[in-house]
């Protein structure tokens, strides 16, 4: 799969430290996978919620935080909508996000 926004975990990593080596797992996951459906994609990440409008809720370092992104099955293309922590997902709709 293709990785857009990925500024968006560049930035999110320099701010949170913590979350930078559960980011970078989950980037290569990425890259390396080749989903054809929302069923795909939890073989990889068991832990993912696959939600509306072909979004999935990934959790980084353990839940601590959680990181949105679009999926596009046909196109191979994963886009980061979000990233951030409990409190400000708690703020977002995360299907239309």
């Amino acid at each position: 799969m293709k990785l857009i926004n990925l500024t968006a975990l560049d930035n999110f990593a320099i701010k949170h430290s913590d979350a930078r080596k559960s980011l970078s797992v989950w980037k290569q996951v990425v890259l390396l996978a080749n989903w054809k459906m929302k069923q795909d994609v939890l073989p990889d990440f068991p832990k993912a919620k696959m939600l509306r409008n072909n979004r999935g809720r990934f959790e980084i370092l353990h839940n601590k935080y959680r990181l949105i992104a679009e999926v596009d099955y046909e196109d191979a293309f994963v886009h980061v909508r979000f990233i951030g922590t409990h409190a400000a997902y708690d703020k977002i709709d995360p299907e239309t996000i």
